[in-house]
C-alpha cells in the first residue's frame, strides 16, 4: 500500500495514527495486530523512514519507544520493476511479551546492494538473474548471528564508526535506539552507515608547498609580462 491517500471516514479511529496516507495507516495496523511477542516484517516505502511531517515522526517514535525494533533492512532501487520503482525498505519488529520483558536497545541495520537480479534490464516481464551480485544469502546469514543472541548483540559496528582508511564499506551496522531518538527517529539506514577515513597522503607537504610557490611564481611571471 505505496502512496495512496484514504477518506477520513473511512479510516479506523482505533489506529496510533491520524495521518490519511496509507503507508502509515497499514503499518499502524500491523502494529495494533500484533499479539504480545507478535514479530512482523513489513516492506515500506523508504520515505515512511525519514518523512518529517508529525504523523511520520510519532508513529515511528511509537515503533522505536513502544515496540522492539528488530531491523531495518535497506533495499536497492528498482526491485520491485518492472511494477513499482519506488525505493523501499523492510522494517522487523515485535511487541514486547509483558512490561517487564526485556527490551532491545540497538536497531540493526543492513544495506542491501544488490539482490540477485539485474537493476536496470527488464526481460520477458522480470529483471534477470544475476546471482553473483547478491546479498540476499548474507542478510540471512548475519540475521541467524543477530538471532541468535536474543537480539541483544547485532552484527557490524555501531553507527558513526570511523574505520581505518582502505577499509571496505561496511553492510550491516548498529544504532541505539537512544541515537535513534536524538536523530528525531530518523530510520534511514544511510543517516548512521559508519564512514571510512580517506587515505592520508604520502607526500612530503614541504614539497607540496614548494609546488605551490613554484606555479605561483608562474603565474606571478606571466601576468607581469602581460602588463
Amino acid at each position: 500500500p505505496f502512496a495512496g491517500v484514504l477518506p477520513k471516514e473511512s479510516i479506523r479511529k482505533d489506529l496510533p495514527t491520524n495521518s490519511k496516507k496509507s503507508e502509515l495507516l497499514f503499518l499502524g495496523v500491523m502494529m495494533e495486530a500484533l499479539a504480545p511477542g507478535g514479530r512482523c516484517a513489513v516492506v515500506v516505502p523508504e520515505g515512511l523512514l525519514f518523512g518529517s511531517t508529525n504523523a511520520h515522526v510519532e508513529l515511528r517514535r511509537k515503533l522505536v519507544e513502544d515496540y522492539d525494533l528488530l531491523a531495518v533492512i535497506s533495499l536497492p532501487a528498482g526491485v520491485f520493476k518492472p511494477y513499482a520503482g519506488v525505493k523501499t525498505g523492510v522494517l522487523v519488529f515485535r511487541r514486547p511479551a509483558h512490561e517487564e520483558a526485556r527490551r532491545v536497545q540497538r536497531v540493526w541495520f543492513y544495506e542491501v546492494r544488490a539482490d540477485g537480479y539485474d537493476p536496470d534490464k527488464i526481460t520477458g516481464g522480470g529483471r534477470p538473474e544475476t546471482p553473483e551480485r547478491n546479498d540476499i544469502p548474507d542478510v540471512l546469514k548475519q540475521w541467524k548471528v543477530f538471532k541468535d543472541s536474543r537480539f541483544q548483540e547485532p552484527p557490524g559496528v555501531e553507527a558513526g564508526s570511523l574505520l581505518e582508511a582502505g577499509s571496505e564499506e561496511s553492510r550491516c551496522w548498529w544504532a541505539t535506539t537512544e541515537a535513534i531518538a536524538q536523530n528525531g527517529y530518523n530510520l534511514a539506514a544511510g543517516r548512521y552507515k559508519p564512514q571510512v577515513a580517506e587515505q592520508v597522503p604520502e607526500e612530503d607537504p614541504a614539497e607540496l608547498i614548494r609546488e605551490v610557490l613554484g606555479l605561483e611564481q608562474e603565474i606571478a611571471a606571466g601576468l607581469s609580462k602581460l602588463l
